[in-house]
């Protein structure tokens, strides 16, 4: 089995292959240059640097060692970020999902949790993974505190790994979660996701909340 261009659907998002359709949206989605602290990429912003991105993002796919995706915003059909599956192994079953970012306005909005999990689920349960590996700046406390909150397994610290785009010589603390884990931790996530859809729903007026609200926790079908 190969990992192949698919379209991942959750409730606040989907995730579909990535393209070049998606640069007007995204390079709107990369305008806050914050985003961009921790990124290898470097600042997006640009039509010319966002479509070098992709282009890369797309040669990788063909190459079999990426599966880039763009995050779409269901409520507005826009494109609001991208992520990836990276590294891909198929020899030993593994692989990274990484190059993940957002618009600032979509942070800590949930959308990074659903995402994590359409991704993991896929590779799990589709694709039959053994483990899903991350990587993040050793910097990067949210990240580091995203993915602990997401049951992933500090693994070590690659010392001096990587060279940024300002020259700065970074620290990179990796992660993982192993196929034996993902049932534990796959509960956690839905009922994170439940309880966010639940509190989402209370803050909206009562004419506002969909007839099938709330809804039930993501199980799998």
């Amino acid at each position: 089995m190969t990992l192949q261009p698919v379209t991942l659907e959750g409730r606040l998002v989907r995730l579909e292959p990535l393209t070049a359709e998606h640069i007007p949206d995204l390079l709107h989605a990369a305008r806050d240059e914050r985003i961009w602290q921790y990124m290898f990429y470097g600042n997006l912003a640009e039509r010319e640097p966002m479509e070098a991105f992709i282009s890369k993002a797309i040669r990788l796919r063909d190459l079999g060692t990426d599966l880039p995706f763009a995050v779409i915003h269901n409520a507005t059909d826009k494109a609001i970020g991208s992520t990836r599956f990276r590294d891909i192994c198929l020899k030993h079953m593994k692989l990274e999902i990484g190059g993940t970012w957002y618009a600032s306005e979509y942070q800590r909005s949930g959308v990074n949790l659903e995402c994590k999990y359409l991704l993991m689920r896929h590779a799990f349960e589709t694709f039959g993974t053994l483990r899903v590996q991350f990587k993040t700046d050793i910097r990067n406390a949210r990240s580091r505190q995203s993915l602990e909150k997401l049951g992933a397994v500090q693994e070590g610290v690659l010392r001096r790994s990587a060279i940024m785009p300002d020259g700065l010589v970074r620290d990179t603390a990796v992660y993982s979660i192993l196929d034996t884990e993902w049932g534990m931790v796959k509960q956690g996530l839905e009922m994170r996701m439940w309880r966010y859809a639940n509190r989402s729903a209370a803050q909206k007026p009562a004419d506002k909340i969909p007839a099938t609200f709330p809804p039930a926790p993501y199980a799998t079908k």
